[in-house]
């Protein structure tokens, strides 16, 4: 064969090949999330699976991180880590922001609408020093669960003010319940769980509002009134697992099962929760329901939702795949069946994205008390009728301070007028150190 025909042949395969290389190669995209051994096929079989078979452009890879939170910070600072980055809400936000670490997401929220998709206060929490920042991945609100056979057995209704509370949770306690289920056991900032119900619930959320802003203090009567009755239902009253002994000792298996077999009435917790309640109620034969937490004034109110992030997905400052990873943001955004058919799974609570549900979005494959949740608590927050939760709007030291010395309160060394005062006195510093969390216009 002539040697020409031979090299033209082969420059002709060479070419062709780094042609090939080149059109069909796919962008790959990181993305880690916390690990969890039953969660993670869900999200790789209904997430990713799902995605990478839309289209031949991305290639997603989901990596499960045990300590997500310690492991993602190592590589953010040394400039590595994922193209989307996973954190549990704000306050994580806020820190790799002011690092620099972080890719302003503006121009990919106006290119594709992600401002008309989700909830307003959903996007006013991932909005920094005027730019967005932190898309919503979950929201959640605390609730309280009761046991709807028990409750229809006896008579009793949902307490609507503080008198129907307490006469309720003593009706409870002499039947030998408890009046709620709960426990610390494995994760302390439980507490703030709590405590933020009763600073919303009985101070009011514009109350809380003002304070957030800087309108008013920490330390104003209305929220030590809601620390010191949270202080007295807590340790005098024992309406949580019977005693504050009790409560320091349960962990999650514990009082998911004192709420399933009647040991108490009813269980305060968050909507990340409705998986695991739905399994533990599934081989008895009383069924739950679920109620927002009541306002605890004497004349009562509409009650209030608690807005909260779950977590949070934002683009990493040192990606090479920025508009790759908006891609992928963008596909779940306008895909509420997918995002509904992960809630209706074991995992709801860890993959709720804050979108305008309306009745016309569910199938009848959705669980009827997580549909009711999601447009109920759309429509009510649409009214106004909505909270704070500590862990979204608290910034790092306020937030911890909430939780943590909680148990010094309750131990008796501090009153709940000194608790608030060093409440105040973490805020004043960080509205001083520009450290507050984005909050929105009520």
């Amino acid at each position: 064969m002539n040697i020409g025909k031979i090299i033209l042949k082969l420059c002709l395969l060479i070419s062709f090949s780094f042609f090939s290389a080149n059109v069909f190669a796919k962008t790959t995209v990181t993305w880690w999330a916390e690990a969890n051994a039953d969660r993670d096929p869900v999200f790789q079989a209904k997430l990713v699976d799902v995605f990478n078979a839309s289209q031949n452009e991305i290639e997603l890879k989901m990596e499960f991180k045990e300590a997500l939170n310690d492991v993602l910070r190592t590589a953010m600072i040394a400039g590595e880590g994922p193209d989307i980055v996973e954190t549990p809400g704000p306050s994580y936000v806020k820190e790799y922001q002011e690092a620099g670490l972080l890719q302003s997401m503006e121009g990919y929220s106006k290119q594709y609408g992600w401002q008309d998709l989700l909830l307003p206060w959903s996007y006013s929490a991932g909005v920094f020093d005027g730019e967005f920042y932190s898309a919503p991945k979950t929201y959640e609100t605390m609730i309280m669960l009761y046991n709807k056979t028990l409750f229809e057995e006896n008579g009793w209704s949902i307490p609507t003010n503080l008198t129907e509370y307490e006469s309720l949770a003593k009706t409870i306690q002499s039947k030998g319940m408890h009046v709620f289920s709960y426990g610390s056991t494995g994760w302390q900032p439980t507490h703030e769980h709590i405590g933020g119900m009763y600073l919303n619930s009985y101070a009011g959320p514009d109350n809380v509002y003002k304070a957030l802003i800087g309108e008013k203090k920490w330390s104003d009567p209305e929220f030590v009134g809601a620390i010191e009755l949270l202080r007295k239902h807590m340790v005098d009253d024992g309406y949580w697992s019977g005693s504050l002994e009790n409560y320091y000792a349960l962990g999650w298996d514990d009082f998911h099962a004192q709420f399933a077999n009647r040991g108490a009435a009813m269980m305060t917790i968050g909507t990340w929760t409705f998986q695991t309640t739905e399994n533990v109620f599934k081989d008895i034969s009383d069924d739950w329901e679920w109620a927002p937490f009541p306002n605890l004034t004497a004349e009562g109110g509409e009650p209030s939702y608690l807005l909260a992030l779950g977590t949070t997905l934002s683009i990493n400052g040192k990606s090479d795949n920025p508009d790759a990873a908006a891609k992928i943001m963008d596909f779940v955004f306008k895909n509420k069946a997918i995002v509904l058919d992960m809630a209706n799974d074991f995992n709801f609570g860890e993959f709720v994205v804050p979108l305008k549900f309306t009745e016309s979005d569910f199938g009848d494959n959705v669980n009827p008390k997580v549909k009711r949740y999601l447009l109920t608590f759309a429509e009510e927050t649409g009214k106004g009728n909505y909270g704070y939760t500590t862990w979204t709007f608290w910034p790092s030291d306020p937030g911890v301070h909430i939780w943590k010395d909680m148990e010094v309160l309750w131990a008796g060394e501090i009153t709940s007028q000194e608790y608030m005062e060093d409440h105040e006195k973490l805020w004043k510093k960080a509205r001083k150190n520009n450290s507050l969390l984005p909050v929105g216009a009520r």
